[in-house]
Formats: structure tokens, sequence, C-alpha cells
């Protein structure tokens, strides 16, 4: 008899706290429970009921992502990549030139000529390293077409990131050989002026060094036999070389510039890695539309792609890009639902 006596207890207990809970369902305003008709319905149409963390390689670089469906055909994800600084090695050569004219054997002469009066080597050869500098954030949704199959998606979305997407400058190594193409800039500039005695009395060829003005009139004429140096990267259109000068602190650089938004189109292929299907496995491929070509702007403003017959693998790589004004995207994940 004891037993029914405890449920009765139990029961009366109970009995308060089902009629409040009954009343406060009952005073819910109409938010609250539009509000609570809208959970219900996600859940019971798989929206945002599940989160996938997972880990991506690719030509993006290395990525982390959240994922979660929108609906039983589709999927949200969200991530962020970044590409490894990886460096890709190239060199320019050192030219002499005048009135436009290239000469290779002027060079040997200047090198020389150099080294008497001020001690300092220049290379011949300038070698430079170029390496990516993507990070992006994306922003895709995944569409599953086919009912019966879940296996193969579709995919739209977008990348953002900076717009400079690879740069390459010199090697620290050729910093002396940029500074003394510098400094013989400035004494051919000054010696070969016409009004050379004032500015090589006035303007230093190197910090506070400043060319003595007897030993300047006994070179004009060697100076002017000579020519010009500068790196010869490419001609402009009308056939006069482009001559890259270092900047004032002995660089050469370049960087490639394209859009920071990015439309994404791709598709891809993937499924359930375990039995219970908390691991999951996914490939895709896509393009990234990122404004064109991209444009190669060197440190002095001026744009490579505007330029014919670029030299070594500068050329290539330009030519490479004008071929593929996407970028292509393909990528390997696997990720990890909660």
């Amino acid at each position: 008899m004891k037993l029914p006596v405890r449920i009765l207890a139990l029961s009366m207990l109970l009995m308060p706290a089902a009629a409040f809970s009954q009343q406060a369902t009952n005073q819910q305003t109409p938010i609250q429970k539009g509000a609570a008709s809208l959970f219900k319905s996600m859940n019971d149409n798989n929206v945002f009921n599940t989160i996938e963390i997972g880990a991506n390689i690719g030509t993006t670089g290395l990525g982390l992502e959240l994922a979660s469906p929108m609906t039983d055909w589709a999927k949200l994800r969200v991530g962020f990549d970044w590409m490894p600084p990886f460096k890709i090695p190239m060199s320019f050569s050192m030219d002499s030139y005048t009135d436009g004219q290239i000469s290779d054997e002027r060079f040997d002469k200047i090198q020389k000529t150099m080294y008497e009066m001020t001690g300092m080597t220049i290379d011949k050869d300038v070698d430079m390293e170029s390496k990516p500098t993507m990070t992006t954030l994306r922003v895709l949704v995944d569409v599953y077409p086919f009912k019966n199959n879940r296996h193969w998606h579709f995919t739209a979305g977008f990348f953002y990131g900076g717009n400079s997407v690879g740069k390459s400058l010199n090697k620290m190594s050729e910093m002396p050989s940029l500074l003394a193409l510098n400094m013989y800039d400035r004494m051919y500039t000054n010696i070969t002026a016409d009004d050379f005695i004032d500015k090589i009395i006035d303007e230093p060829i190197f910090n506070d060094i400043y060319l003595d003005p007897e030993i300047a009139m006994e070179m004009q004429e060697q100076f002017l036999s000579m020519g010009k140096l500068g790196v010869h990267v490419g001609d402009y259109k009308d056939g006069t070389p482009y001559m890259m000068m270092p900047d004032k602190d002995g660089t050469v650089s370049a960087k490639a510039i394209v859009n920071r938004f990015r439309p994404y189109v791709g598709f891809g292929y993937g499924g359930a890695l375990t039995s219970d299907g908390k691991w999951q496995v996914s490939f895709d491929a896509g393009v990234q539309f990122w404004g064109g070509t991209p444009k190669v702007t060197t440190h002095d403003g001026t744009v490579l792609n505007d330029l014919e017959n670029l030299r070594g693998k500068v050329g290539d790589y330009m030519d490479l890009m004008k071929a593929i004004p996407v970028y292509p995207t393909v990528d390997f994940r696997i990720s990890y639902r909660f």
C-alpha cells in the first residue's frame, strides 16, 4: 500500500508544475510562438542542426572551414585559406644601353671601371625570388541536385582577400650590386650632363660621397662610351627597352594584383569516411574569377602587362597568366560532424 501512496503524492506535486507550464505556453506572445515554430521547422528540415569542422589543402593553400546544412539539399561553408610562402627563383641581367640600343659588350668595361673607382662589383645577373601572398576568406554554398545521390554537389560563392596574390623581390645578397648600379647611374647622369661641374659639386654619388671634378672631367668621354646601365626586363610597344633601376634602398620588386572579391563556381564529390557518418571527405574543383589577367607592377610603377619581349622566366609566367585569366581551384577536404 505504500507504493500507491507515493505515486499519489508525486502526482500531486507534478500537477501544479504541469498547470504552470501549460499556462506559460498559453501566455506566449505571437513573436515567441513564431520563433518556436521556426526553430521546430528548421530542426525538422535539417537546417543548421549539425556543424562540420574541416581542414582542406589545395591550390588555395591550407585552410580551415565550418559547414552546416541550410536545407536537405544545400549546405553553407565558411572558411579561411592561407598559402605557405614557397619561393620560385628567377633572374634578370644587367645591360648597357645608349639611345635605346642594348649592348652586352660594354658591360665588362663598366664593371671594371666601377671596381677601380669604388671597389664595388656589379654582377651581370640579378637573382630574384617570387612567392605567393594569398590569404582569403571563402563563403560557399554546396547544392545537392540528385535526391537519391548525396555524393555529387555543385558549388557557388566567393573568395575575398588581399589584392596582391604574388610578390617578387631581389635576394638580399644582390643588394650590394644593386646599390653599385644606382651609384653608377648617378655618376653617369652627373658626368654626362651639360652642367656636370655644378652637378658633381652639388650632388653626391652615394650618401655623402662626392666625385672629384677633375676626375670627372678626365672620365667624361669614357662614361659616354660606356653608356647607361640598367636591368633589361622587356621592351615597350614602340621597341624602346624598359631598363629597370633599383629603388633608393637598392631593391627591385614587383607584385601581381587582382580583385579582392572573386566569385567562384565549381563542383565536388564527397561522402562519409566512417560508418557512423561523423567523418566526411570531399574533393572539389572550380575556378575563381579574379578580374582577368593579374596586373604585374614593378616598384617604379611600370606595368609588365604593357611590355613585350619579357625576358627569362618572367616572360614565361606572364604568358601563362595571360592564357589563364581565372584561377583554378582544386582542394581536398576532411571534416568531422558534430
